[in-house]
């Protein structure tokens, strides 16, 4: 069984449900997709409010996650603390260490721990808030221990507080938010070996393409045939 919320972990939870009550209509699909032992969560990411609109969803469903985050939140001091007692993962994007991570992250696997991770490795770029280009840390921690890979999609969040933190949230009125976990994403047909790179492309497009299905599904829109480049800053050309 994979953990379930509690200590420090549910006293943030509860801190935070009454923020949540007032600025969300939750709109919830596709928990039972969720297994009951460890398992990679991939998760779109549109806002600094994504965590309000994700969590109570996974409680609800009895998982704990231990998320990936930059390391400067852990310099946050309230923040910090609440990692640090809930073990969330430090990613330094800027650095070598980054790879510390995906050690730690196994780890967790291998202690029954569910890891969440957003795999743009920052709010997307992207001007309409679409899924942007994925990292390929998920992609190698999926094909080194075999953990199944959930995507999960969510929406709405942005209309309490925008990406960037561009003003405060909105606290007039509930906003509707959608959050939607699918089926595990199928790679049994690909190397399970984090250094093949023909595997861990092939791994990060499918997490790419069914991610970015499942938040058009949530949007009623068709998303862009191609992802937005943040190296670019554009759409791919070719």
């Amino acid at each position: 069984m994979s953990k379930k919320p509690e200590g420090v972990y549910k006293l943030a939870l509860n801190v935070c449900r009454p923020l949540a009550k007032l600025t969300t209509r939750p709109h919830w699909s596709g928990q039972e997709h969720l297994p009951d032992g460890p398992f990679i969560l991939i998760i779109n990411h549109v806002t600094e409010y994504d965590p309000i609109v994700v969590m109570h969803y996974l409680e609800q469903a009895g998982h704990a996650v231990r998320a990936l985050a930059k390391d400067s939140l852990f310099r946050v001091p309230v923040v910090k603390w609440v990692f640090t007692s809930t073990k969330m993962v430090p990613v330094n994007r800027e650095s070598s260490t980054a790879t510390d991570a995906l050690k730690y992250a196994k780890l967790a696997l291998l202690e029954g721990e569910t890891i969440a991770i957003f795999p743009e490795g920052t709010l997307t770029r992207d001007p309409q808030l679409w899924p942007m280009k994925f990292k390929t840390g998920a992609a190698r921690l999926a094909l080194a221990t075999g953990t199944p890979v959930i995507p999960l999609a969510h929406w709405g969040g942005q209309n309490v507080l925008y990406r960037w933190r561009k003003g405060l949230p909105r606290l007039g009125k509930r906003h509707d938010t959608w959050v939607m976990a699918g089926p595990a994403i199928d790679l049994s047909d690909l190397a399970q070996d984090e250094n093949d790179r023909e595997a861990v492309v092939e791994a990060t497009r499918r997490m790419e393409d069914r991610l970015t299905e499942m938040v058009a599904q949530l949007r009623g829109e068709e998303a862009p045939a191609k992802r937005w480049d943040p190296k670019l800053e554009a759409y791919p050309q070719d």
